[in-house]
């Protein structure tokens, strides 16, 4: 599928496995300013496991799938991938089903923490998957919604309407089924999000200070949960 772009030199079109290979690239690159990931990922910037990290959450967002929409974003004259949406639908649960997931969820946690890779700094990934738990809207759940899991765009590309163009997909689509959009911002991207009309509905703040060396510059690091309602 092919959808109408921000400018004619853009098309916005369905994720091919194909993909897989060039979006990692992408992500990596744009995590790479990412200061919590300086933390996160020992031996920075430990470009390998840090592609296969990225690579696996691709290969995972099950391109198949009615229920989610994965877009790629391609440079018309050079045919170059440029951009990256991952939106899913998310129906609403009843009070059972939310029962079970946060037992389910619990549990996962709990291996998690138990079986953390050892080229993650254990810490700050614990407080990463805290943070995240906390940032969980549990009106939002017995809500049909959708959410965004990723939206990036190549650093070279930015500032020209491509990530507008991508939201304003999302959008149209919330607007069209009548239901909200949930996305989980990280600092950079917060004023972004903010002219698109979401708002702030949790935020939760990590002092990184406490796992960088005295003095190193690092500080206070918020991650916030955020809507946009039709």
């Amino acid at each position: 599928m092919t959808s109408s772009t921000p400018t004619a030199n853009f098309t916005f079109r369905q994720v091919e496995r194909s993909d897989v290979d060039t979006l990692e690239g992408l992500l990596f690159t744009s995590k790479l300013s990412l200061t919590i990931n300086k933390l996160l990922f020992k031996n920075w910037p430990n470009e390998a496991v840090q592609r296969r990290n990225y690579r696996s959450a691709l290969e995972g967002l099950d391109f198949d799938n009615s229920d989610r929409e994965s877009l790629t974003v391609v440079d018309d004259e050079l045919g170059k991938i440029i951009g990256h949406l991952a939106l899913y639908r998310r129906e609403p649960q009843t009070p059972v089903q939310d029962d079970i997931e946060c037992g389910q969820s619990q549990a996962a946690s709990a291996t998690e923490q138990a079986d953390i890779p050892d080229f993650f700094n254990a810490d700050v990934l614990n407080a990463v998957i805290e943070a995240v738990g906390e940032l969980s809207d549990p009106a939002l759940k017995t809500k049909e919604h959708y959410e965004v899991v990723y939206i990036v765009v190549d650093p070279a590309y930015r500032h020209r309407g491509i990530g507008r163009g991508l939201i304003q997909h999302v959008i149209t689509k919330a607007k069209a089924a009548q239901v909200p959009v949930a996305v989980s911002s990280e600092p950079q991207s917060y004023e972004f999000f903010t002219k698109l009309g979401f708002e702030e509905v949790k935020s939760v703040d990590m002092d990184l200070a406490q796992w960088a060396p005295p003095y190193s510059g690092f500080g206070l690091f918020k991650l916030m949960s955020m809507i946009w309602d039709p």
